[in-house]
């Protein structure tokens, strides 16, 4: 049989032939469903429209690598934002741990400060005691005050906390301890408090009650105005301590603040990092109003001190007018019941 005859015979096509038929049957059919069978297109779509949707799901899947790792980059920041804030809070802990030292050491001081001035004060009362009684009997041709009374020939005939008891050319007189001249003032050592005191103790006269109208009435008015004296006295008494307060605080709150702008300066100059400078720099303004308010407080204080201590003056002149006033008329009482 030759090759012809397998591909074509008298009945029909040969063998070959019928195979070739098959092949060409089944390629056709193959294509068919590719092509048409949507089936096979993924999904009921078009192979182009298959393509385009996996374009953008592996866009989407990139976009979504990319901002995985932004986030892996800002928690890796967050890391080293905690190791930071940890490194803040220690050194925040040890500055803590100083700051109680330091209030510890100035408590210290404070306690060995109060123990000084009590050694001072006691001896101040011994210095007084002394110089008060060795001027007893000493003279003066011309004794003037500061307010420009003069009082000439005058002994000295005691000396006390309130002031300076002398005779002169009109007779006995006291002389209130600020209206004595700077130097006797200073000589005497004259103290508010114990004068005030002394002023309370001496002014019990005015309690005692009298038949005498007039004599009752000056009482009340020499009592009233010893209140006024003694809420002066407590004003200059602040006043004096605010003073003191000011001076013993005032190295240190300038070292604070020069110590608070350096810091600030170390702040600004870090790379990296949070920055503590703009809250350093709102507790360096609220260190330095308080400062500036401490520091304008003193003139204040010195000016009340100084008019307080006028008022207090005119007060005392005022109640020792009072005083004589009292004496004279208790003399005259005395005088008309002898009769």
């Amino acid at each position: 049989m030759a090759f012809s005859d397998l591909l074509t015979s008298s009945r029909g096509p040969g063998v070959i032939g019928t195979l070739l038929a098959l092949l060409i049957i089944v390629g056709f059919g193959t294509l068919y469903m590719f092509v048409f069978d949507e089936g096979l297109q993924g999904g009921g779509k078009r192979i182009e429209a298959v393509i385009r949707d996996q374009g953008l799901e592996i866009d989407g899947l990139q976009k979504h690598i990319a901002n995985s790792k932004e986030r892996i980059a800002e928690g890796q920041t967050f890391v080293k934002q905690a190791d930071e804030i940890t490194q803040l809070e220690a050194r925040a802990e040890l500055e803590r741990k100083r700051i109680a030292g330091l209030e510890a050491e100035r408590d210290g001081a404070q306690a060995e400060l109060e123990a000084a001035d009590k050694k001072f004060e006691d001896y101040k009362d011994a210095y007084r005691a002394s110089e008060w009684a060795a001027a007893v009997g000493e003279s003066f041709e011309e004794l003037k005050t500061a307010s420009g009374v003069v009082y000439n020939r005058a002994v000295i005939r005691k000396v006390d906390h309130i002031g300076v008891e002398i005779t002169d050319e009109t007779g006995n007189r006291r002389i209130d301890s600020a209206e004595l001249p700077a130097e006797l003032q200073d000589r005497f050592q004259f103290d508010s408090a114990k004068k005030e005191a002394a002023a309370t103790e001496e002014d019990e006269i005015f309690k005692t009650h009298s038949g005498n109208v007039q004599i009752a009435t000056l009482a009340k008015q020499a009592q009233d105005k010893l209140v006024q004296v003694r809420g002066l006295n407590e004003k200059i008494r602040k006043a004096e301590a605010g003073i003191r307060r000011f001076k013993a605080d005032e190295p240190r709150m300038r070292l604070a603040i020069e110590k608070k702008k350096a810091d600030i300066s170390n702040e600004r100059a870090k790379r990296g990092g949070i920055s503590r400078a703009p809250q350093m720099q709102v507790e360096l303004r609220q260190m330095e109003d308080v400062y500036g308010t401490a520091r304008r407080s003193v003139p204040a204080f010195e000016r009340e001190i100084r008019d307080s201590r006028n008022s207090i003056t005119r007060l005392d002149r005022e109640v020792n007018d009072i005083k004589r006033e009292i004496a004279r008329l208790k003399d005259a009482d005395a005088a008309a019941s002898g009769k």
